[in-house]
């Protein structure tokens, strides 16, 4: 997702809004990304971006769940199964609830983008490592604008493309490695997607723009 909305071209907010699309709006969205049944990622297919065995479960952004969709040129990546299953999962749980209390509008944030193994996230040279592909070809960034980068009260850093004010509450998913105590809200929701612990943060600092390149 760090180079959909940063590298790509056309580049995609990180401001997504669930319009609630039927099977065959979702199915379109899904065929405009390359994402559609019988996709690149399969097993057994070729064509860009296709890496094999582990990475047979195609991922797009913006997600078919959302209007952003409708504006095409859609990102794509081979992914492995479990890896989608468990955002998608994360993403319809949110859908739900936001369905429940009226809400469309949300925001994407990239915790820990100095995680091994992350890619794009981190203020690098958008060099497309052969896997981002958009339009039906591995797509190729000349601009290359910067992630902002923010630590919070528990101590997780985040990557957002749009400023932050500090101080600033936000609720998120909650995380092991979370430096909490008691004057921490923290709790758990159970949906039909399952249980989710969930902790209220707080943007307490900005770091500076090549914070993971020294």
């Amino acid at each position: 997702m760090c180079w959909a909305v940063r590298c790509a071209n056309p580049v995609f907010p990180v401001a997504l809004t669930f319009d609630w699309p039927d099977k065959a709006k979702e199915d379109a969205r899904r065929k405009s990304a390359g994402c559609q049944k019988g996709n690149k990622c399969n097993k057994g297919k070729t064509g860009p971006g296709h890496r094999g065995t582990g990475y047979e479960s195609c991922d797009e952004y913006p997600f078919a769940s959302t209007k952003e969709a409708d504006r095409g040129h859609q990102v794509s990546r081979c992914v492995p199964g479990k890896e989608n299953s468990y955002q998608g999962g994360k993403l319809s749980g949110l859908q739900k609830r936001w369905k429940k209390e009226g809400k469309t509008g949300f925001k994407i944030g990239f915790g820990n983008p100095g995680a091994k193994g992350v890619k794009f996230c981190q203020n690098q040279a958008c060099k497309n490592d052969g896997w981002q592909v958009q339009d039906g070809k591995i797509s190729k960034r000349d601009e290359q604008p910067l992630f902002k980068y923010y630590r919070t009260r528990a101590d997780m850093v985040f990557a957002s493309l749009e400023p932050v004010s500090i101080p600033s509450n936000f609720t998120r998913e909650f995380r092991e490695a979370d430096k909490v105590d008691e004057t921490f809200y923290v709790w758990t929701e159970v949906d039909e997607v399952g249980e989710q612990r969930l902790i209220q943060d707080t943007v307490v600092e900005e770091l500076a723009w090549d914070h993971f390149l020294n």
